[in-house]
């Protein structure tokens, strides 16, 4: 298991996938993804569970696109 900032970053502010989907594929909670867009939260602050959950999430997702 790892995190990586530049992953769950580009999740976050650059793939376009919406809040919704987000917290729903990744299991993070709603509040804490709209924190972290909001950025009333820090990535760098954020527990290690959900860091991994979005890193798990973001390369999932760029293998999709990628795969296209």
């Amino acid at each position: 298991m790892y995190a990586d900032k530049n992953e769950i970053e580009w999740l976050l502010f650059e793939s376009g996938i919406s809040v919704k989907d987000i917290y729903t594929e990744s299991g993070v909670a709603r509040t804490t993804v709209i924190d972290l867009i909001n950025k009333t939260s820090s990535i760098d602050k954020m527990r290690f569970d959900n860091a991994v959950k979005l890193t798990k999430m973001a390369k999932m997702r760029k293998n999709l696109y990628e795969n296209k």
